[in-house]
């Protein structure tokens, strides 16, 4: 017996060395984003200024207020601080903020949502992207008028009209949670009288999420001051149903962050809740459409004050791993990181810089800042009031992956509920994935729109498969790992990623190597295309006379930096691209 054993152990000690070697992690320490004493609530990882590089974007909440934070990613590996831009000049009692594209006008807009003080609400702010990644305060947006206690919002199409909506909670409870319908002209119109918007809890955070598989997106709401959380069921536009026979709805506690994802493999969705106060999280497996609570899972064992999470493959192993926040704590605090085996039992690691990061942090988002398929983390850090943010570089190395960026054309532009499918053989077994796309998750922060998969072993994608909100269903088949694809509705896939100028214009891929294709909106009849080096040498042109998307052959230009300008009768937009 002993070979036989010691060879077992043998292999043991080899996985557990692998899966330790696979999620490490190194504290980056970037000036300003690592540097600058903040009380941050929101972690925000996304690209504002649509060059393929995704930006951060941090929300500060202190009682007596605090400027927000956002860096732009210059694609090098470092970051520009924004000092001048409505966005990171109100100076107010900031909680969550939620990016997104609700004009459909290729950029992404945002709403940032504040919290109260004395009794006295305080108004949020929407903000509108000018096409190349400022933004203007819009005041008199409905969106700003009531005076709340707000701490999260989340964006989605609930009536099906190609334009988000914008829902918003509020967590004193004598306040109702907020729903603001897009109106397709730049406005929007407070809604009341439904079940969404009728009860009076103090609600944390928000998801909206296809939990029944039935193809459109439901309503879960964490609720803290041991109120049981809210689960609505979408039963068609401004039709929810309020299922409380759940177990994720039932045996309420102080719960303040929520993520969903799909942790076992099984093609639906599971949850996690965060609960603070010295209550346990919770971790829901999904058994088609019925809840089981994991018990004994090592996520549901720790007892303290958590907040922020979200699901992420960080080891590139074909499973999703959960990071958990811990806030609102006297004095400091680790976060947890929890590896998953691939059936949905997980390991809480202890080695990583990742796992051993101390402090309070509210919020966390992930992804790849510096584009080379290993998903990086950003955290929201608010100790005393007074504690710098995190980004963690995400070191490894080793397996295969594979990057998904949606555009919807009917659906939203951001294509916010879509679900996205990978199919591949990982390790001898065809395994599925599946991912849908959100505005925000976890505790009022949101991860990249781009969607990661780990692949393990495998040497590519036998299936992608992309389910949109529109209804239509698109399969791709036989695709290459380690690279990034854009899949633009009924436009097919795309190498590369994909930069989005304003009027709704989007041009692929990025950086562009031999083709650059312009894609143009539905309404453009006829449009001059012109590249510009750098000394406003015009070295190409084209139009697209009539055609919704025209390819430029560029493979004669020089690698570096170019303007593409883009002319339509009086309106003028230009763009910088890059040209391997």
């Amino acid at each position: 017996m002993t070979k036989p054993l010691l060879l077992c152990s043998l292999c043991l000690l080899l996985f557990f060395t692998e899966k330790t070697r696979a999620q490490s992690f190194e504290e980056t320490t970037f000036e300003d984003i690592t540097t600058t004493p903040s009380a941050s609530r929101s972690a925000n990882f996304i690209d504002v200024n649509g060059d393929g590089w995704d930006d951060i974007f941090f929300t500060n909440g202190p009682a007596a207020g605090q400027n927000n934070m956002l860096y732009l990613n210059n694609g090098d590996g470092s970051f520009t601080t924004v000092n001048a831009d409505d966005i990171v000049l109100d100076n107010d009692r900031s909680d969550g903020a939620s990016f997104a594209d609700v004009d459909n006008d290729g950029d992404l807009d945002a709403v940032v949502v504040t919290y109260g003080r004395n009794g006295t609400g305080k108004k949020n702010y929407f903000y509108r992207n000018n096409g190349n990644g400022t933004f203007t305060y819009e005041p008199d947006n409905a969106i700003g008028i009531p005076l709340t206690y707000s701490e999260m919002a989340n964006w989605i199409d609930l009536n099906n009209d190609q334009y988000l909506d914008a829902y918003i909670t509020n967590s004193v409870v004598s306040t109702r949670n907020l729903y603001f319908e897009n109106q397709g002209n730049g406005s929007f119109e407070a809604v009341t009288g439904l079940s969404i918007t009728s009860e009076t809890l103090a609600s944390r955070s928000i998801n909206w999420i296809d939990y029944d598989g039935d193809g459109d997106s439901d309503l879960f709401i964490a609720n803290e001051n041991d109120a049981n959380n809210s689960l609505f069921r979408n039963d068609g536009p401004d039709n929810f149903t309020q299922i409380t026979n759940l177990a994720i709805t039932q045996n309420g506690r102080n719960s303040a962050g929520s993520s969903w994802a799909d942790v076992d493999n099984d093609g639906d969705f599971d949850l996690f809740v965060a609960n603070w106060d010295g209550q346990s999280n919770q971790l829901f497996l999904n058994e088609n459409g019925t809840f089981v609570e994991q018990t004994s899972s090592a996520i549901a064992l720790e007892i303290g004050s958590s907040f922020g999470s979200a699901f992420a493959d960080v080891d590139n192993d074909g499973d999703l791993d959960l990071l958990v926040c811990n806030a609102y704590f006297p004095g400091q605090i680790t976060n947890s990181l929890f590896i998953n085996d691939g059936n949905g039992v997980f390991t809480k690691d202890t080695n990583s810089a990742l796992a051993n990061h101390q402090g309070n942090t509210f919020g966390c988002a992930f992804g790849d800042y510096n584009n080379d398929g290993w998903l990086d983390v950003i955290l929201a850090n608010t100790l005393n009031e007074n504690q710098a943010n995190s980004l963690f570089k995400n070191t490894g190395s080793g397996n295969n992956w594979i990057k998904i960026r949606c555009v919807g054309d009917p659906s939203n532009g951001s294509a916010v509920g879509a679900k996205v499918r990978v199919r591949a053989n990982i390790n001898g077994n065809e395994v599925w994935q599946i991912r849908q796309i959100e505005a925000a998750s976890g505790y009022c922060s949101q991860n990249s729109f781009t969607n990661h998969f780990g692949l393990g072993n495998a040497t590519n994608v036998s299936e992608i498969r992309v389910e949109w909100p529109s209804g239509t269903v698109e399969t791709f088949t036989d695709i290459e790992e380690n690279n990034t694809y854009l899949v633009v509705e009924g436009n097919g896939i795309q190498l590369g990623t994909t930069t989005q100028i304003k009027y709704g214009y989007v041009i692929y891929p990025v950086p562009a190597e031999d083709i650059l294709v312009v894609n143009f909106p539905k309404d453009d009849i006829n449009s001059k295309v012109e590249i510009f080096d750098l000394n406003a040498r015009k070295v190409k042109e084209g139009t697209n006379n009539n055609a919704v998307s025209i390819e430029m052959d560029i493979s004669h230009l020089n690698a570096g930096t170019y303007i593409l300008k883009i002319t339509n009768n009086n309106q003028v937009t230009s763009q910088k691209i890059i040209i391997k």
